[in-house]
């Protein structure tokens, strides 16, 4: 039977980082052209894949030594257009649209629970339009509590008005995601659609995409 909501991830989840860090290396070109020796787009998005670090302070540092300048770039220049523009980098994977429209025409309640800042989540959220789709958004920073705490994931519920035996949640991270749902109630999924692998002794189900997840709502 259907479940009455549905939560989801969000990064490597609904949204495509690879796709994304591509996206990114165009804006990157676009407003550090000028200041780069002669260099492809291709070149930039495979040096942002080998440094990725989530934005850090670190990551900005490598960029700079990475990327043939013209004249040295500041650090802290790179950092802050990695905040201010990778939100806006935001890719779907190719599936979450017709997912998504699903779930809503079957009268399902979604949800989001992220950790992470609240600038560059709701940045992201954004890009992708999910805010015609989801109930409520839960990020992190915004709550003070973090993936796999099962609070996070009761707070979320109780802005949808459904307790964790009514509701799934869909995410990527074994421990972040799957887990933490798992210990708060919830049928977990995890979802092959990032850089981590489910060990054997993972709970809930488990995905190769997200439209896989339509096959299980008359279990």
């Amino acid at each position: 039977m259907p479940p009455a909501a549905i939560l989801f991830d969000l990064d490597d989840t609904l949204a495509d980082r690879a796709a994304a860090l591509r996206r990114y290396a165009r804006f990157f070109t676009e407003d550090f052209g000028a200041q780069l020796l002669p260099s492809l787009t291709q070149t930039i998005h495979a040096t942002l894949i080998e440094i990725d670090d989530f934005g850090s302070r670190g990551q900005a540092q490598t960029l700079c030594a990475a990327l043939p300048w013209r004249t040295p770039a500041d650090p802290d220049v790179l950092f802050d257009h990695w905040a201010g523009r990778f939100g806006e980098a935001a890719v779907a994977f190719d599936d979450v649209e017709s997912v998504l429209q699903d779930l809503q025409r079957r009268g399902i309640r979604m949800g989001l629970v992220t950790n992470g800042g609240a600038a560059m989540q709701r940045a992201k959220i954004a890009a992708l339009g999910l805010e015609r789709y989801m109930q409520t958004l839960v990020i992190s920073a915004e709550v003070d509590l973090r993936k796999p705490d099962p609070a996070i994931f009761r707070h979320a519920l109780a802005q949808l008005g459904c307790g964790p035996s009514d509701a799934w949640f869909v995410g990527d991270h074994p421990d972040l995601d799957v887990r933490g749902a798992h210990a708060a109630g919830l049928r977990a999924f995890w979802v092959r659609t990032g850089a981590f692998e489910a060990p054997d002794d993972l709970p809930g189900r488990r995905l190769e995409r997200l439209s896989d997840l339509l096959k299980h709502l008359d279990d």
